[in-house]
């Protein structure tokens, strides 16, 4: 006779929302939940994240320490060699903490950490877009700007877990601008804030955020069309950048930013302009669910390796 199945737990740890999942050994999601972020830092969201875990296993019926394998994506580098995170502006004391240490003393030892990005590449690679991919870029636009870099069908994390960590390219505003630059950084230019900022600075009076000025681009705003058409200038000199360097079958578009048509359109009939060969850009199929998809998608792959026999 059988015993019960074996399952495994994800969750996509971002600085406003935890989604969180209970999957088969498949990777296959049976169960899942999202709650606000908990604004008190990082031991707090650490007992949010095993709150969530018991949450999802009362809910399906399953005693959670079938949950055999775990992977949380966190929005920040983590160096594979110590597990340490860094470059986490979002949630407050996640660099001082220790997170890994703190799951694998609720879970157990088979618990993993990995950058959110990497995951959502990771899940587009499964089930989405990229599955056909060997090589391939999973290019996150929000509030911030990150990188999930698929290499020979492996997640490429760099020396110290900081590759794709692009916030901090030097790609600045267009020199042609008359616009004062308050920087000249990657995210400085295409982050949410950066647009509304450029909105404002132009004349915009009627957008407090970025959901605003898509709005207004449908109304037939002049200055939001502008603004969008700035952004997406930065947005493809990044892309040039990438696939001169990588040579990339495909380069995904997500996060609230990044998967709006209205910018990676742009972004697209930019391309021909600045690069020779044709470079090949889709918007995330799996939406803002792809990091979540691909952490139980990684965290299935490692329980069915445990389950293999020997």
């Amino acid at each position: 006779m059988m015993g019960e199945p074996d399952y495994c737990f994800a969750a996509d740890l971002g600085g406003t929302k935890l989604a969180a999942a209970i999957a088969d050994e498949h990777g296959r999601i049976v169960a899942e939940l999202t709650e606000p972020t908990d604004p008190r830092g990082a031991p707090f969201v650490a007992e949010q994240i095993v709150g969530c875990a018991d949450k999802l296993a009362q809910s399906a019926g399953i005693d959670v320490t079938r949950a055999r394998h775990v992977m949380v994506g966190i929005p920040g580098a983590i160096d594979p060699r110590t597990g340490r995170v860094s470059l986490t502006p979002n949630i407050a004391g996640l660099e001082d903490f220790d997170i890994l240490g703190f799951l694998r003393g609720r879970f157990g030892p088979d618990v993993a950490i990995e950058n959110d990005v990497n995951l959502a590449m990771l899940g587009e690679h499964a089930l989405g877009c990229a599955s056909r991919c060997r090589n391939a870029a999973f290019l996150s636009l929000g509030t911030g700007a990150g990188l999930g870099l698929l290499i020979d069908n492996k997640l490429f994390r760099g020396a110290s877990g900081s590759a794709g960590e692009i916030a901090d390219l030097p790609i600045g505003r267009d020199p042609t601008s008359q616009i004062p630059s308050a920087g000249s950084t990657f995210e400085l230019e295409v982050g949410s804030l950066a647009i509304v900022d450029r909105y404002r600075r132009q004349g915009g009076t009627a957008a407090a955020t970025v959901r605003d000025i898509f709005r207004l681009l449908e109304q037939g705003d002049d200055v939001a069309a502008s603004v969008l058409d700035t952004t997406a200038r930065s947005v493809a000199l990044a892309v040039v950048t990438l696939q001169s360097l990588l040579d990339l079958e495909l380069i995904v578009f997500g996060g609230s930013i990044g998967v709006r048509p209205e910018l990676y359109e742009r972004v697209r009939n930019a391309l021909p302009a600045l690069f020779s060969r044709p470079i090949t850009i889709a918007p995330s199929q799996l939406g803002d669910r792809a990091g979540l998809i691909g952490a139980a998608w990684a965290a299935g792959r490692a329980l069915r390796q445990n389950l293999e026999p020997a």
